[in-house]
């Protein structure tokens, strides 16, 4: 009965927090949509800015092209409310697949304890996202490595296989090479020798990585993502900066960040000490994370995967020590704080996000209201719209409208993105632009976005008489040029100031 709660406990804080409101429309997914309607259509990977009327030809890697054609699958034969349960599958697997492995040198008490903490940091990528696949050939990963050393020696041969499958789906690809190579080198300090099939199917890994439309390039492109980044992008922060710049992050992110720090400070402090009795590819695999997580806080979910085993098996470990120096009294007492800070910090990460009505089986709303209202009355562009809501936008108004921006930053040339910058503050510099790219309208998000610079940006536009606002709904507003041509438009939707 005991083993059943302990089971029960982290799968249950796992539903829930998969029932969080998903923000990936507010992200990514409606350009996904696009591209992989667009790549089925015309049986090709476009190899430049699809969606953008002022870079249209400027050369883009599309290293997830295959993700996008397997959520158009589902979103035009289910609904794009199937995509939410096609996460949760893949999420719940991959998860489940984790906690296997790590119960095999971990007890129930501590593995329990250990994946409630995982879960709230893992949560902090629940969402429609192609790195939700990675999650997935993560635990696939792991898991043959592990049947391997059950003596399933021909199950390796699915890794090259799993990696031609990754590389064209996510970015996160390379942690396929690196958990590979973790293994090898615990084997090799394990049987002081090399076996011919191991290396053979780390070659085949590393070859399996060309297997791209862009070959080298995609091949190389965790190392190079950021080379022509000419914005500062938030998820891509460190999670010391975070804080300073973090205008759309939902605030239960706090939450999750401390609790990785602290998780890491554990891991990194018991390391030495239990290196040698726990499984150093596990050990090597939560460092790795653990070095990632703090770099980019888009991949402080890793260590909810990695850290998981390594942190359970250590757990254990330290439990079994103390028991031999130490009174039972003391330990158990230990462990009642532990499962208190534990308790009390999962109910307040889940009552937050019942006050913040956070906890929805759904999409986060944002641009449909403006993009419904453009298509409704046929208004034309070209648009210029913000960074953050150009994604949003794409999936609206695609291929009726192209956009200005959008949250891609390797998708433009650096020094387009600073004349972007500039339009937003120089006033006579977005004249100019105007004039350049014949802007009819301008379509800006207005309730997630820094205010500091959209809403003094705002109010010279409705001020100059230039534009005049004619759709307002709290979360974007929508401006149309005021000249001969759009004065029907205006007599009729204009809103008066």
């Amino acid at each position: 009965m005991r083993k059943i709660a302990y089971l029960f406990l982290p799968f249950l804080y796992l539903i829930i927090l998969l029932f969080q409101i998903d923000q990936s429309m507010l992200e990514d997914l409606g350009r996904h949509l696009k591209m992989g309607e667009a790549i089925m259509e015309c049986l090709c990977v476009p190899q430049t800015n699809l969606f953008s009327y002022t870079n249209p030809n400027f050369p883009v890697i599309n290293h997830e092209w295959l993700t996008q054609v397997i959520l158009f699958f589902f979103y035009k034969n289910f609904g794009l409310q199937s995509l939410l349960i096609l996460k949760m599958i893949i999420i719940a697997t991959a998860f489940a697949v984790v906690y296997f492995l790590a119960k095999q040198k971990s007890s129930w008490y501590w593995l329990t304890i250990v994946s409630v903490l995982c879960v709230l940091i893992f949560s902090s990528r629940f969402r429609v996202r192609p790195e939700m696949f990675s999650y997935l050939f993560i635990s696939l990963f792991l898991l043959v490595l592990f049947l391997y050393k059950k003596s399933k020696e021909k199950l390796l041969l699915l890794l090259p296989v799993i990696e031609i499958f990754w590389v064209n789906m996510h970015i996160y690809f390379i942690l396929g090479i690196m958990i590979y190579g973790s293994f090898l080198v615990q084997e090799y300090i394990t049987t002081k020798k090399t076996d011919k099939l191991l290396l053979m199917v780390g070659a085949a890994l590393l070859l399996s990585t060309l297997i791209n439309p862009q070959f080298l390039n995609g091949a190389l492109l965790p190392f190079t993502f950021s080379s022509n980044y000419g914005l500062s992008v938030e998820e891509n922060m460190s999670v010391f900066d975070f804080g300073k710049y973090a205008s759309s992050f939902i605030y239960t992110l706090s939450l999750q960040v401390v609790t990785f720090e602290i998780l890491v400070g554990v891991f990194l402090i018991t390391l030495p000490l239990l290196l040698k009795k726990t499984s150093l590819a596990a050990n090597l695999n939560a460092l790795t994370s653990a070095l990632l997580g703090l770099r980019f806080v888009r991949s402080l979910s890793l260590f909810g995967l990695f850290g998981l085993q390594a942190l359970a098996e250590k757990f254990t470990l330290l439990e079994e020590a103390l028991r031999r120096h130490t009174d039972r009294y003391l330990v158990n007492t230990i462990k009642a704080i532990i499962l208190a800070i534990t308790l009390t910090v999962s109910f307040v990460y889940i009552n937050g996000l019942y006050q913040n009505k956070v906890l929805h089986f759904g999409y986060q709303t944002y641009t449909e209201g403006a993009t419904d209202f453009i298509n409704h009355n046929n208004l034309n562009g070209p648009i210029f719209n913000n960074y953050h809501i150009g994604n949003y936008l794409i999936y609206g108004l695609y291929p009726r409208e192209k956009i200005f921006i959008d949250a891609r930053p390797e998708m433009y040339p650096s020094s387009f993105l600073k004349e972007y910058e500039r339009m937003l503050v120089d006033q006579d510099y977005f004249n100019e632009q105007v004039k350049k790219y014949h802007i009819n309208l301008i379509v800006f998000g207005v309730q997630l976005e820094d205010p500091l610079t959209i809403r003094p940006f705002m109010l010279r536009q409705i001020q100059s008489k230039e534009w005049v606002p004619i759709f307002a709904d709290g979360n974007v507003t929508v401006l149309i040029k005021n000249e001969k041509k759009n004065q029907e438009m205006i007599e009729r939707l204009g809103m008066k100031i």
